[in-house]
C-alpha cells in the first residue's frame, strides 16, 4: 500500500504564513476597504510589480507562456458567433460577464479550428474545486466574482488561470480587494492538495475584468512576499480586437517555471 505523501516542514510553514495572510486580508472586507494603495499593501507583505504581455519582454509572466496560432483569426463577431454589445448593459457588474463570455467563445473556436493549440488546460465547475466556495464571490456592492477557472489537465503542475469580474474601475496604482483575496485563496487551495506536496509555489494568472478596463495579473508567493505583477488597463469600451487576441493567447499558453523550494526565498 502506497504511503501518504508527507508535507515537508518548510512547506507547512510557508502555507501557514499564507493562511495568516489570507485571514488578515479577509478582514479588509469588514472595514469596507476595497481599493488598496501601496501603504495598505505593504502592511500585508504584498508587492506590486509591472507585467507585460509581450511574449519576449523582460517583464513577461514568469510562470506562463503565450500561444499564438499561425494566421490567428480576428475576434470578429462573425468568427466568434456572438455579439459584443455593451450599450444595453444597465448594471456595471455585467461588463465583466460580457467580456468573459466573448473571450471564452473566441478561445473555444480557436482551440477547435487551429492546429497546434495545446490541450493543457481543463475547466471544472467552480464549485468542484476545493477552493471554489462562496469566498470567491461577493453578491452585494461592490460585487466581484470568479467566472472561470482552468487547471493543468493532468494535474502535473500547480498553476491556475482564473477569470473574474469586479464592479470597480481602478487605476494602475491600486489593487482591488477582490483581486488580492481571490489569488491568495486559490493559491492556498492548490497548496492543500497532496499531489502538489513538493511544490512551494502555486502561480495564478488572473484575468481581472474591472468593468470595461480589464487587466492581467500574475501572482505568486516567493516565501517572503506575495507578488502581484499586473499589466496596465486595457480599453474594452469597444470590441478591442488586439486586446481580445492578446488575452486569448495568454489564456491558451502553457505553464512554465520552477515551483519547487528552489523558487522561494528563505
Amino acid at each position: 500500500m502506497a504511503m501518504e505523501p508527507v508535507e515537508p516542514r518548510d512547506r507547512y510553514n510557508l502555507r501557514k504564513a499564507l493562511t495568516i495572510m489570507e485571514r488578515d486580508i479577509k478582514a479588509l472586507e469588514k472595514t469596507e476597504t476595497f481599493i488598496l494603495d501601496q501603504s495598505v499593501l505593504k502592511q500585508y507583505k504584498v508587492r506590486i510589480l509591472p507585467l507585460s504581455l509581450e511574449p519576449y519582454d523582460s517583464l513577461a509572466p514568469k510562470f506562463f507562456t503565450s500561444f499564438a496560432p499561425k494566421d490567428m483569426p480576428e475576434p470578429t463577431e462573425q468568427y466568434v458567433d456572438d455579439e459584443y454589445d455593451n450599450h444595453m448593459i444597465t448594471r456595471s457588474c455585467d461588463y465583466g460577464r460580457l467580456i468573459s463570455n466573448y473571450l471564452d467563445s473566441y478561445v473555444g473556436n480557436l482551440v477547435f479550428d487551429c492546429p497546434g493549440v495545446s490541450r493543457t488546460w481543463l475547466q471544472h465547475q467552480i464549485g468542484d474545486y476545493n477552493f471554489g466556495d462562496n469566498s470567491l464571490w461577493r453578491m452585494y456592492k461592490p460585487e466581484f466574482g470568479t467566472m472561470d477557472i482552468r487547471h493543468v489537465s493532468d494535474a502535473s503542475k500547480p498553476h491556475i488561470k482564473c477569470i473574474m469580474h469586479n464592479d470597480i474601475d481602478v487605476d494602475d496604482d491600486h489593487l482591488l480587494y477582490g483581486e488580492l483575496y481571490t489569488v491568495i485563496h486559490i493559491m492556498l487551495g492548490q497548496l492543500k492538495l497532496k499531489g502538489f506536496v513538493n511544490d512551494m509555489v502555486a502561480p495564478v494568472l488572473l484575468f481581472s475584468l474591472n468593468q470595461q478596463h480589464p487587466r492581467v495579473i500574475e501572482a505568486y508567493f516567493d516565501g517572503q512576499e506575495l507578488l502581484l505583477r499586473h499589466t496596465k488597463r486595457y480599453d474594452f469600451t469597444y470590441l478591442n480586437a488586439a486586446g481580445f487576441k492578446t488575452f486569448a493567447q495568454w489564456l491558451m499558453g502553457d505553464p512554465i517555471g520552477d515551483t519547487s523550494r528552489n523558487a522561494v526565498r528563505t
